[in-house]
């Protein structure tokens, strides 16, 4: 039997329509629901009635919980509080009382689900770290685990070690020997990696998992979100700029013109008259288009507001304004792009960092980092070979920021708490400024989303060996500790003249293997 297991759908009606699609094609013989079917999205109505159709197992989430009134809100944040208030208002006392019935935990044959870990379902703790799945299987005698409440898919790992561990989501065969507790990822709500919707099915015959990652319209959500008088979260934005497509040309007008409704004399006689009375009060003109909404007219207002505070900076730039810190231009992309996995690490010096490309793209981009230029006016840059080793070359006209940096880098299933951090620029004179390396590290948040804690900066102004042109490098290593789930490299530089960066490695650091 192929049986979906799916979770957090949050009444984002339209990934859940979207994955409904995709189990259609898939000829899904069984849904799973792992709870939080409510909470945060536009349509917790709609889909609420869908889910009570075709799902044959749903699950009790926190969101669940609170918005039946089986839980308190005082650990959620203002967003999801406000959401679960909303909902709760919106649902009928049916729904109320058949999410207040649902169960914590299903079992299936060989294996179980919840919504959170096992040992204390009712507590609703997070399955983040690869140590977190440790309760839940001493709660269970099961080989194979399903929870949702993180938002992050993947799969953690136990065998004949001890030692858990944590993989990336992908299509696997169950062995013997190994326990397994997988997270599907979100449907409606996919706050995490590259914010698609995530589900996962399970062939109890061939004893297979299969991930499915589905990209949902952002745009139709982001529209329904605001249609309710809900506000949408960055990473909402993120994804809804990523999946935007530019005009190729002007937009037409391919519909019929329709002719103007006759007047009616009577009521031309009447207008001037009609205008210059006032109106009763609280009653709109029968002939004005109606009054904005207060949230219409908010919005308006912070357009006009934020589009004043650009125009003005832009403004500051262009005159050469120094009152102030220099700030950064948008970044590019606008988006924090999806993190990379660092697992497995074979060979042991992989680079964890992403390529510099050989070449600018058709755009005139660097594809596979993010960065970010003060004024580029005054600003150029380009990539090429420089002694056979790929080279970002930034050529700054006057003193001005530049900022580069890569995606965040997860390092589950690494065990890693070391790495080595190696680069080499070269400042061709004339040069003025400074260069510093930084690797940036993150905790993970009990929802599951990366929080920087640390930065390690390494300035480069100093070299162990000649260079052809004056310039610095750096190798060092780098100690994380056993709470550091992700990281990035972060390049910051504030000068006048040229700057050639070379590709810079982000290795693995074995203290055994010190020298």
């Amino acid at each position: 039997m192929r049986i979906a297991i799916v979770s957090d759908l949050h009444a984002n009606l339209t990934a859940w329509q979207t994955v409904l699609a995709d189990l259609a094609d898939l000829k899904a013989e069984q849904i799973i629901c792992l709870g939080d079917v409510v909470g945060y999205g536009p349509h917790p109505v709609e889909l609420l009635e869908s889910v009570y159709s075709v799902v044959n197992v749903t699950l009790m989430g926190n969101h669940d919980a609170a918005v039946c009134g089986r839980l308190p809100t005082d650990t959620f944040t203002p967003r999801a509080a406000a959401a679960v208030a909303r909902h709760r208002e919106l649902l009928a006392p049916a729904a109320l009382e058949w999410l207040a019935q649902l169960p914590l935990t299903h079992e299936g044959p060989g294996f179980r689900c919840a919504h959170s870990e096992f040992s204390q379902p009712a507590v609703f703790r997070y399955v983040v770290a690869p140590e977190d799945a440790l309760p839940s299987w001493s709660a269970t005698p099961e080989q194979l685990l399903f929870v949702g409440h993180s938002h992050l898919p993947g799969i953690y790992v136990i065998g004949e070690s001890g030692v858990p561990h944590f993989v990336e989501p992908f299509d696997f065969e169950l062995e013997a020997g190994k326990r397994y507790l997988i997270n599907p990822g979100s449907v409606g709500y996919p706050r995490v990696g590259d914010r698609r919707s995530s589900y996962c099915i399970y062939d109890d015959v061939s004893r297979s998992i299969l991930f499915r990652q589905l990209p949902f319209d952002t745009a139709s959500y982001r529209a329904a979100m605001h249609g309710v008088g809900l506000d949408d979260d960055p990473w909402v934005q993120q994804k809804a700029a990523q999946q935007h497509l530019p005009a190729l040309r002007e937009s037409p007008k391919f519909g019929k013109i329709q002719p103007a409704a006759p007047r009616d004399a009577r009521a031309a006689d009447a207008a001037p008259a009609a205008v210059a009375a006032p109106a009763a009060a609280g009653a709109p003109s029968p002939t004005a288009p109606p009054p904005p909404s207060r949230r219409g007219s908010l919005l308006a207002w912070g357009a006009l507001i934020v589009g004043a505070l650009l125009a003005s900076g832009l403004a500051a730039f262009r005159a050469g304004r120094t009152h102030g810190p220099p700030q950064l231009a948008l970044s590019v992309p606008p988006y924090d792009p999806p993190s990379l996995a660092a697992y497995p690490l074979v060979p042991p010096d992989k680079n964890l960092l992403p390529l510099l490309p050989p070449a600018l793209d058709g755009g005139g981009r660097l594809e596979g980092w993010r960065y970010a230029f003060e004024d580029r006016s005054r600003q150029t840059f380009s990539t090429g070979l420089r002694d056979g080793k790929t080279t970002l070359r930034i050529i700054n006209a006057a003193a001005c920021k530049a900022q580069v940096e890569s995606p965040l880098i997860n390092l589950a299933g690494t065990g890693l708490h070391a790495v080595r951090l190696r680069g080499r620029v070269r400042k061709p004179e004339p040069f003025s400024g400074t260069v510093f390396y930084q690797v940036v590290l993150y905790t993970t948040t009990p929802d599951g989303m990366p929080r920087q804690v640390a930065v390690k900066p390494f300035e480069m102004r100093s070299a162990k060996r000649k260079l052809s042109t004056p310039g610095a490098e750096r190798d060092v290593a780098i100690d994380l500790g056993r709470q550091i789930t992700h990281l990035r490299l972060r390049i910051e530089a504030d000068f006048a003249g040229t700057l050639e960066i070379e590709q810079p490695f982000l290795t693995a650091d074995r203290k055994e293997n010190r020298p």
